[in-house]
């Protein structure tokens, strides 16, 4: 295996980066414990408080990303190295974000059609206009959001992680996207009413998978705001949709996008762009690159 260099910082900076990601994760969440919230049942809402905690908790990764790469690189160069400016023409990145969009729907449409057949899903109607509409309000409003993790994830920390081999790099990212959740997932966030010792262990391997195709979506494009509209897709849309389209309450580790009878799919997915890059890897030709920073690793 050849690993691939970057000039994406030193350790130091990765270290830091890091850091600053996951103190300020529970840091944002320390008013939920404090106030005892813990969600038990996927009957229950958000809170306004914990939807407020949250907010500021997917801001961290962001604001950490820009401050550590203005401080090297200046604010003109920090706008370039985090992927923010167009890397393809405006045609092909409209598609790019619209293909990342549909992705998420595809794998979770899949993971459903396995939960309905072992019997952990029950859907039960098409979702309408009525049902779609607020949904794509919501999403609109909520970019500035997952902008924010996506700025650090796929901003600033996967061109450093990269340097490690492509595939490593890769599922390092998501597991570490998984133990950032950690202070949410603890508190029943992702998969209510089950144990901390099984929500943590399946948010973490969900979040490899996932964070993988994500962090795929932005190699292939060169920009991280497609990668921007796959996790908005994830979260805005299939989560809510599961529920709609279902005809009983439906429990998140069975069914759904962060749910087990997703990962045949996600891990096929995972598999398939192994592949891809061995081929293109094996042929010695270039593998996308980000920022033009990043060499073709071998695997």
């Amino acid at each position: 295996m050849k690993r691939t260099s970057t000039s994406g910082g030193s350790r130091s900076d990765l270290i830091l980066f890091l850091s600053i990601s996951f103190v300020g994760a529970w840091i944002t969440m320390i008013p939920l414990w404090a106030d005892g919230l813990r969600r038990t049942s996927a009957a229950q809402g958000t809170p306004r408080l914990a939807a407020l905690c949250m907010i500021l908790m997917m801001l961290v990764p962001a604001l950490a990303a820009f401050g550590l790469t203005v401080r090297g690189r200046g604010p003109r160069q920090a706008v370039r190295a985090l992927g923010l400016t167009r890397a393809t023409p405006w045609r092909h990145e409209v598609r790019s974000v619209a293909v990342a969009l549909t992705i998420p729907l595809g794998l979770t449409a899949t993971g459903l059609t396995v939960a309905t057949l072992v019997g952990w899903y029950t859907p039960a109607h098409l979702p309408g206009p009525a049902t779609v509409a607020p949904l794509v309000l919501s999403a609109l409003l909520s970019v500035p959001l997952y902008f924010g993790e996506e700025l650090g994830w796929q901003g600033y920390l996967l061109p450093r992680l990269l340097r490690y081999g492509r595939t490593r790099g890769l599922l390092i990212g998501g597991a570490i996207w998984g133990a950032w959740h950690v202070p949410m997932t603890a508190l029943g966030g992702s998969y209510p009413g089950h144990s901390v010792l099984l929500g943590i262990p399946v948010a973490v391997m969900t979040a490899m998978l996932l964070g993988t195709v994500i962090a795929t979506v932005r190699l292939s494009t060169g920009s991280v705001w497609a990668a921007v509209a796959a996790h908005l897709s994830l979260n805005e849309f299939t989560l809510p949709l599961t529920r709609e389209i279902s005809g009983r309450l439906v429990d998140p580790l069975l069914a759904g996008p962060l749910s087990i009878s997703t990962w045949p799919v996600t891990s096929l997915a995972v598999l398939g762009i192994w592949l891809a890059y061995r081929r293109r890897a094996g042929r010695d030709q270039p593998l996308p690159t980000v920022e033009g920073q990043l060499t073709a690793s071998r695997f």
